[in-house]
This record gives structure tokens, C-alpha cells and sequence, in this order.
């Protein structure tokens, strides 16, 4: 799907319960890259939730794909992208192997990018030894919305 599609259609407020660390500052970058409206709750959650209407999403992975779904935006192939939602993240390794015939994860920006990306910085200079995902790294660090995206909440 095209990543640059307008919304499919209008989504209200949303309302963010945010918890620490990378899985909240992925869903903080979805929902700027995807430009949605959406208000902090007060107080963190022990795991990231979003709540539009009566729904209630718990977990980075899961609110990732319902916005991709819910947007038309930033939609990987799930299958492909499995590996990269599993509980224990790809390391380092894994993402240079994946970036050697790419630019982004899974070809074209998607969310599994936004996901990895708070991970993958938290490595510091441990990145420097891996330089398809350091440029990678700053591919995404110089969008816009990643940086605003990161600093929805401290880590």
C-alpha cells in the first residue's frame, strides 16, 4: 500500500496512555508520522494503550498495526513484518542483514521502522560497528515526526 495515501478516513481524538522507554516512543512516532490528533493521558501505563472511542489497544505492537490499518499508512506485509513484532527484538545484527538490499526494514518506511528505532538508538555507540543501520538510524533520525515522536514522553 502506498505510504503516502491520505487517511482512509477522518479518526477521532485519540487518547494516548503512554508508559516509558522504547515501545511508547514508537507509538509516539506512529502518531506523528500518521498525523493524528491525539491528547496524553495523565499518569504512565505499565504497558502503552491508546483508547479511540470505546476501543481500548494495549501494546506498542498491536496500536502500530490497527493505526496503520485504521490510516492506510505505513502498512508492512504482517507476515513479513512478524519477526520484527515477536517479543524478543531483532538485534542489531539483524537489522544490518535486513538493510544490506534496503533502505528501511521492510522496503518502504513502515511501522515496523517506527518500532525499531527507539530500540536501536538506545545502543549507542554500539552502532557504530553496524553501518547500514547507523545511516538507517539517521535516516530516521532527521524526520520530523520521529523527533517529536521520541519526545512525546521521557524514556
Amino acid at each position: 500500500m502506498d505510504n503516502r495515501g491520505a487517511r482512509l478516513m477522518p479518526l477521532p481524538m485519540i487518547l494516548f496512555h503512554a508508559g516509558t522507554g522504547p515501545d511508547t516512543q514508537a507509538v509516539g512516532i506512529a502518531l506523528e508520522e500518521m498525523m493524528l490528533d491525539y491528547k496524553l493521558a495523565p499518569g504512565r501505563a505499565p504497558v502503552p494503550v491508546t483508547v479511540l472511542g470505546q476501543a481500548r489497544m494495549p501494546g506498542h505492537n498491536n496500536i502500530l498495526i490497527a493505526l496503520a490499518r485504521k490510516t492506510g499508512r505505513f502498512l508492512p506485509d504482517v507476515t513479513a513484518a512478524a519477526p520484527w513484532l515477536a517479543k524478543t527484538p531483532q538485534g542489531l545484527a539483524a537489522i544490518e542483514s535486513q538493510l544490506a538490499t534496503r533502505d528501511f526494514l521492510m522496503d518502504a518506511y513502515t511501522v515496523i521502522d517506527m518500532a525499531m528505532y527507539p530500540l536501536v538508538v538506545r545502543n549507542g555507540a554500539a552502532i557504530a560497528d553496524y553501518p547500514l543501520t547507523e545511516a538507517w538510524a539517521e535516516r530516521l533520525r532527521i524526520r520530523p515526526a520521529v523527533g517529536r515522536g521520541m519526545g512525546v514522553v521521557g524514556a
